[in-house]
Formats: structure tokens, C-alpha cells, sequence
């Protein structure tokens, strides 16, 4: 399983066509060795855009913001003919923008849970007395708003 992602900044076309957003994506989906089922494109008032690629082995998502000239990837996949982070290329290109931070989530494949010994387990809970968790309390304001804090 591969999870990765990517903050993209200095994208001087972050404001680019949502469509051609999603060519670089399916482009980006066919380095990685993976196959296409749908695309939803969410614009977004004034500016910026999330698109959602969704691919047989999970998904692709760019997310905008031009007046920010920020963009942010998410690779998601359980296949990976190349490295995520040379096969959305096209995306870079595209946006005009330069990964600036990558972060690779760990994820458990599917499958059969992984066993583990109980001998690992001693210990590694941590037992809470309700007593001194904070006290959840509501107040009604001057002007009738309730407001919830703790204690």
C-alpha cells in the first residue's frame, strides 16, 4: 500500500482548468500502472478546486488554492509501477509548482488482520479515572447563546 502525500507551493498556475487538472491526473494515474473508474471536479467560490480521481486500486486527489499559490496530492494505491513522487509529474508541470513537503503514510494492506502476541499487549493500555477527566459544562450567554466549555 502506498499513501503519499504531497504539498505543492509556488504554483503559478494553481488556478489552472480543472479539466486539464484531471488529464495530468489520469497521466499520473497511468505511470503509476493504475486504471480509472470515475472523476468528480468540486469548484470552488471564488477560486480553487478539489478533483478526486478514483482508481480500481483507490485514488488521486488535487486540492487549490491560487491565492495562496498552494496546491496539495494525495496518492493513494495498492500498486505502483513507479514512485509516486516522479509519477505525478505531470501535475507539477501543470501547476507550475515544486513539492516543498512529502510525507508517506504507512497503511496496513488488506488481508487478515496482523497478529499480535499478547505478550506485547501488557501494558500498553493505560487505565483513565473518570473522576479526573474535565467536567463538560453549559452556560447561556447574555445574549441566549449557549456556550459549552470545560472544566
Amino acid at each position: 500500500m502506498i499513501h503519499a502525500i504531497f504539498d505543492v507551493t509556488g504554483c503559478e498556475r494553481a488556478d489552472a482548468d480543472p479539466e486539464a487538472i484531471m488529464t495530468a491526473m489520469r497521466c499520473t494515474a497511468g505511470r503509476l500502472g493504475c486504471s480509472t473508474r470515475a472523476q468528480v471536479i468540486e469548484p470552488f467560490q471564488p477560486h480553487g478546486v478539489t478533483c478526486v480521481l478514483i482508481l480500481a486500486e483507490s485514488h488521486i486527489t488535487v486540492s487549490t488554492w491560487p491565492e495562496y499559490q498552494l496546491a496539495h496530492i494525495d496518492v493513494f494505491t495498492c500498486r505502483a509501477d513507479s514512485s509516486p513522487g516522479i509519477a505525478i509529474q505531470p501535475l507539477l508541470d501543470l501547476l507550475a509548482g515544486q513539492v516543498s513537503h512529502t510525507q508517506n503514510v504507512p497503511r496496513i494492506p488488506p488481508g487478515p488482520p496482523p497478529q499480535c502476541p499478547a505478550s506485547e499487549l501488557v501494558g500498553s493500555l493505560t487505565t483513565v479515572n473518570r473522576n479526573d477527566l474535565p467536567l463538560q459544562t453549559t452556560a447561556l450567554t447574555t445574549d441566549g447563546v449557549a456556550g459549552v466549555g470545560l472544566s
